[in-house]
C-alpha cells in the first residue's frame, strides 16, 4: 500500500529536500506540493493525501490554521510539522500532530517517522490489547434515527462501530454499512446516552464493545483497532488513562 504525501512549505529548497528524502522511501509517494497555506488546503481537498508535511510560517494561512482545517476535514490524516520554530510544539500537538521536526533535522528522522506511519497504515504496528469489555446494558437494543438527505435511517445501537466527521458531514459506520447525517458529534453523543459509546477524541465517537486494541500514534493519541471495519479512529492518551481507571458496567 502506497502512502500519499503532501508537502506545504514556502521555501522551494526545503520542498526539494523533503521530496528527495521521501522519494527514497519505498511505498511513499509525494502527490502534491504547495508554497502557501491556501494552496495547500486546496490540494489537500482535491488529492486527500494520507500524510501532510507542514511548515509553521506560511503565507496566506499559517501552518497551525491549515492543520486545524485539515483535521476537521479528515481526522485520519497524519500531520507532520517541519519548521524552524520549536516554540509551537505544544500547539502543534494540540491539533494531534503525529510528529514535530525542527529544522535543521536529519533525513534519517523523516525516514523513521514515515516507517512508523507505514506500519500503522499497514496494520503492522504492535498494539496494546484491550480486555473484553462487559456486555452493555439495554441501551444497545435501541435504535438511532438520523436523516440522510431526504431519507430517515434507523440504526441499531449495538451495530454502530464508530462515528466521525468527514468534510462537512458526520458519518456513522455500522456493521452493514454507513450513513451520513448533518447532526454533529456532540448531538449524537447525547443521543447515544453513554456507555458503551465514548467520545474518544475530538473527531470520533467509538463503541467500546467493538474495540480490539490501541496502537500508539504520535505523542498524544492511539489508533483504535476495531471489529468489523478496517478504519482506525483515534483515542487520546488521556482517554485511555480514564478507561484504565474507570469501573465499567457489570452484567
Amino acid at each position: 500500500m502506497t502512502v500519499s504525501v503532501l508537502i506545504v512549505e514556502d521555501d522551494p529548497a526545503m520542498r526539494l529536500v523533503l521530496k528527495k528524502a521521501l522519494a527514497e522511501i519505498e511505498e511513499v509517494e509525494v502527490v502534491g506540493e504547495a508554497g502557501d497555506g491556501r494552496q495547500g488546503l486546496q490540494i489537500f481537498q482535491s488529492r486527500r493525501p494520507r500524510v501532510v508535511f507542514i511548515d509553521i510560517d506560511l503565507p496566506g494561512k499559517n501552518g497551525l490554521e491549515l492543520a486545524r482545517e485539515i483535521f476537521d476535514l479528515s481526522p485520519w490524516t497524519y500531520l507532520i510539522f517541519a519548521t524552524a520554530y520549536g516554540e509551537y510544539r505544544d500547539e502543534a500537538f494540540d491539533v494531534y500532530a503525529f510528529d514535530y521536526l525542527v529544522k535543521p533535522f536529519k533525513i534519517l528522522r523523516i525516514r523513521q517517522t514515515m516507517e512508523r506511519i507505514k506500519a500503522l497504515v499497514a496494520g503492522k504496528a504492535d498494539g496494546r490489547m484491550v480486555s473484553k469489555f462487559p456486555p452493555a446494558s439495554k441501551v444497545t437494543r435501541r435504535k438511532l434515527m438520523v436523516k440522510d438527505g431526504s431519507n430517515y435511517v434507523l440504526v441499531n445501537h449495538n451495530e454502530i462501530i464508530l462515528i466521525t466527521r468527514e468534510g462537512r458531514d458526520t458519518v456513522i459506520y455500522y456493521k452493514s454499512g454507513q450513513v451520513r447525517t448533518d447532526k454533529n458529534l456532540t448531538e449524537l453523543e447525547e443521543l447515544l446516552g453513554g456507555y458503551p459509546f465514548i467520545r474518544s477524541h475530538k473527531g470520533f465517537i467509538i463503541n467500546l464493545e467493538m474495540v480490539r486494541a490501541f496502537v500508539p500514534s504520535g505523542r498524544t493519541c492511539y489508533e483504535v483497532i476495531m471489529a468489523n471495519t478496517p478504519k482506525r479512529p483515534l483515542i487520546t492518551w488521556e482517554k485511555v488513562k480514564e478507561l484504565e481507571e474507570m469501573t465499567l458496567p457489570k452484567k
